[in-house]
């Protein structure tokens, strides 16, 4: 989660945001084949702005180069989105458990107001389930925040992004009511309490049922190809 700043943004930093919001959310899909000069035409930024953010969402691992052909945003493939999960319940209740720890009154306040809107969104299945999403990550990025470990952010952050991306492209092309489970209302009481213990328990039910429902999904869909995953309008 980025601090608003009122410094002008950069002609690169524009770029990058645009883009890295396009690629987060599915508007450009995973596997999609850029180069500089069509991103240049389409978003009306120039090249050199345009270079700038694709070197940095490679580096962020969301495009990858190839040589003299141009860019390709990062694929999907279920053995990636199960890693992915996999991964995301070894390092997100250890997170969240020295995020409900160590936050500070300010952190738990910002983290009990992101609960509670996904909290609510989760109860009305057809209510806007990006912004349900949303409002998860953003929860779980005041929590690897709060525990002011470098490492574990950045680890957070490199995870979320694929996170996002994989729920985004359920959310857009599936049943949404398999796609998200709710968080549970009690994780509300752990935090305020600072139970980081029971925090992490919940959090780890909550990743393992996510990752579960996700593999479900993704194994109907016709689309699912054994190298890579594309959209169902493909």
């Amino acid at each position: 989660m980025s601090v608003p700043s009122s410094e002008p943004l950069s002609l690169g930093d524009a770029a990058y945001r645009q883009l890295r919001a396009d690629i987060v959310s599915c508007r450009i899909v995973p596997g999609r084949r850029l180069t500089e000069r069509s991103l240049a035409e389409t978003t009306g930024f120039g090249i050199s702005p345009i270079r700038d953010a694709l070197s940095r969402l490679s580096h962020e691992g969301l495009v990858q180069t190839m040589p003299r052909k141009g860019y390709q945003v990062t694929p999907l493939t279920l053995k990636s989105v199960d890693d992915l999960f996999t991964l995301w319940r070894i390092v997100g209740p250890e997170t969240i458990r020295l995020g409900v720890q160590d936050a500070t009154a300010e952190q738990r306040r910002q983290i009990i107001a992101a609960l509670s809107t996904a909290i609510r969104g989760s109860d009305e299945v057809d209510e806007q389930p990006m912004r349900r999403g949303e409002a998860v990550a953003a929860c779980f990025a005041h929590l690897a925040a709060a525990t002011d470990n470098d490492y574990l952010i950045r680890i957070h952050d490199r995870l979320q992004n694929d996170i996002t991306r994989v729920l985004a492209l359920i959310l857009t092309e599936s049943d949404t009511s398999m796609a998200a489970p709710s968080l549970d209302a009690e994780l509300v009481e752990f935090v305020e309490r600072r139970d980081g213990d029971a925090a992490a328990a919940l959090a780890r039910d909550y990743i393992g049922d996510l990752h579960a429902r996700v593999l479900r999904i993704l194994t109907r869909w016709p689309s699912v190809v054994a190298s890579e995953i594309t959209t169902v309008r493909d």
